[in-house]
């Protein structure tokens, strides 16, 4: 029996349309906590062997995994798994599992499942919402040793046909292992654009939706057609002739946009007036670099360095930093390279970074609060590797969570102190680093004019400063309805910011998913900003909708959202903009701001 027509609002993760029976995949992510089984002093050293076995094997499957995906796709994405690889070789998480089986005298199984759980527990509380998504990458592995424990051969679903995957997760691991041929789509009730899962779908070029209700998978059946929009977050039950109609239409239509876009990777992204907008790229690896120019990245925008000291028993080395910073330097060549400094939030998961846990880490000592006020050893060897890489290329420093002006000035006191010791070491060095700050707190906007003489550029994180703006927890679905880039309140921020800059000669980027969202890059554009930043798969819309408007439309666009009452008002504003002169992007556009 199939379910009724419905439409359901959903979270877009990677663009396409897809329109397919279904085939739904119970999850291996979401594990069972095993049986409790405590094993006696003699059979530690077998539980051990056991375990590292499996530990073993899974390190094999993983480095095939990556060999696998470099052929298929890119070396980006096989980073994928050299990270699942490098969680595979932790030595704090496998230090706590053999722990707990030497002295708790837990079975491999529980002490694997307890010791993963609380490492993904960690990474799911962390502020950054790239960071959370790696809890799914620690119990994808957690998932792999797991398997190989009960000796259960991973395998690919059988399809009979071509399917759209509906399912409570899915991992990376699961991803890749479908056939490229029989799978139209995914649909998940977990995950966010930032996940590896949604990364590979972007290069499988697989339509993808998150945030589906969690009792779907069970009640849809192989007998229900759905169809995917992954452009503006919709899943369609069982759709009427009609609707499907139009769906396979605007599917024809987006690949000839997705292809005419690709065409235009080299054009400026410049207003009908003549007005430059710099078009940047969001990276966590220097391999990732190729992908962000063939899509027509001029700049990095964000370069996050938190991973170098997550996932290990140790902190980086100035050398070790060093040479990741200078890599990604290099690669670049002179494009301009922002690099934010360690942005983590206050709990406890790596006690080598963390004196103290916190109870709400999203209000506590994180970004550079913690830098200065706690971990100041560790914020020092980070701005040495950063000063002396800084040769090497066009470094942008960024200092995060920022909300008074004397933790610039203290940051500044640091760094001059910091080259005082580089040139008595005689080593090589920037001497006039560019320094800017990370706007992602009230605080920090209404400060904007007192900031801007201090720094030489403003970076409007807007996924922060929304949620402290409008005091929501972005994670709450209760609340998420509130969650609205496009509000009076964070217009009026970003403005206040572009007003400041501008009458200090610095420049304004944004770096949230709002620089994504093609439907307000005319408002952002009117606003003034002078760069956006996103995911490279987002740069091809966003520069269309830059070239097909004029910065005197723009700004007369802006100019009425700021005297707007709520956030429909504004979208509706910056979507007629959108339809009158791009209506191409604003038909695959349709409704994502709302999502």
């Amino acid at each position: 029996m199939t379910m009724p027509s419905q439409t359901i609002e959903v979270i877009a993760i990677s663009p396409g349309i897809a329109i397919g029976r279904v085939m739904r995949i119970r999850s291996h992510t979401r594990l069972q906590e095993p049986e409790p089984h405590v094993i006696s002093e003699k059979e530690v050293a077998g539980e051990l062997e056991r375990f590292n076995s499996a530990l073993s094997l899974t390190r094999v499957q993983l480095n095939a995994l990556q060999n696998q995906v470099r052929s298929r796709l890119n070396a980006g994405d096989a980073d994928i798994f050299a990270a699942h690889l490098m969680l595979a070789e932790d030595r704090t998480l496998l230090g706590s599992i053999e722990r707990l089986i030497k002295e708790k005298h837990l079975s491999a199984e529980n002490a694997l499942f307890r010791a993963g759980e609380h490492f993904a527990d960690a990474l799911a509380a962390m502020p950054d919402e790239y960071l959370r998504e790696r809890a799914a990458d620690v119990r994808d592995v957690v998932s792999r040793i797991m398997a190989n424990l009960a000796e259960e051969p991973a395998h690919s679903p059988d399809l009979d046909a071509k399917r759209i995957i509906v399912a409570q997760t899915l991992t990376p691991s699961e991803t890749v292992l479908f056939d490229r041929n029989k799978i139209l789509g995914f649909a998940v009730e977990t995950g966010s654009a930032t996940s590896h899962t949604a990364i590979l779908a972007r290069s499988l070029q697989l339509p993808a939706v998150a945030g589906i209700p969690p009792e779907l998978p069970e009640q849809l059946t192989g007998d229900d057609k759905i169809i995917i929009d992954g452009f503006s977050g919709k899943l369609i039950i069982n759709p009427d002739v009609r609707t499907e109609e139009a769906y396979r239409l605007k599917r024809e239509a987006a690949g000839e946009l997705r292809n005419a876009l690709a065409k235009e990777s080299t054009l400026e992204p410049e207003t009908t007036d003549g007005f430059l907008i710099q078009l940047a790229a969001n990276l966590d690896s220097p391999e990732h670099v190729a992908e962000a120019r063939q899509a027509g990245a001029r700049a990095v925008g964000l370069f996050r360095t938190e991973y170098l000291y997550l996932n290990r028993n140790d902190l980086p080395t100035e050398e070790e930093q060093f040479e990741v910073y200078k890599e990604m330097l290099t690669v670049c060549e002179d494009a301009p390279v922002i690099i934010r400094t360690l942005d983590v939030g206050g709990d406890k998961f790596n006690t080598n970074i963390y004196r103290s846990s916190e109870a709400n880490p999203f209000l506590g000592l994180r970004g550079i609060r913690l830098c200065i006020h706690e971990r100041r050893d560790i914020f020092e060897t980070q701005l040495r590797a950063l000063l002396r890489a800084g040769v090497f290329g066009n470094l942008r420093i960024m200092l995060p969570m920022v909300s008074s002006v004397d933790e610039v000035l203290t940051v500044k006191q640091i760094i001059a102190k910091l080259q005082q010791d580089l040139a008595a070491e005689h080593k090589e060095f920037v001497s006039n680093p560019s320094l800017g700050v990370m706007i992602e707190t009230p605080a920090a906007a209404l400060l904007a004019e007192r900031f801007a003489p201090l720094v030489d550029f403003f970076s409007i994180g807007t996924n922060d400063l929304v949620q402290y703006t409008m005091a929501i927890d972005r994670g709450n679905e209760r609340v998420a309805y509130l969650y609205r880039p496009s509000h009076p309140a964070i217009l009026e921020l970003i403005h206040r910011c572009v007003q400041a800059a501008d009458q200090h000669n610095i420049w304004v980027s944004i770096c949230g998913q709002m620089a994504a969202d093609a439907t307000l890059t005319p408002l952002l554009v009117g606003l003034g900003v002078h760069e956006l930043s996103m995911p490279p798969v987002a740069i091809g819309p966003v520069r269309r909708v830059i070239r097909s408007i004029s910065m005197y439309e723009a700004e007369n666009a802006a100019r009425e959202a700021l005297a707007c009452n709520n956030s429909f008002e504004t979208l509706a504003i910056a979507q007629e903009l959108l339809m009158r002169c791009a209506p191409e992007i604003a038909d695959i556009q349709e409704a994502r701001s709302q999502n």
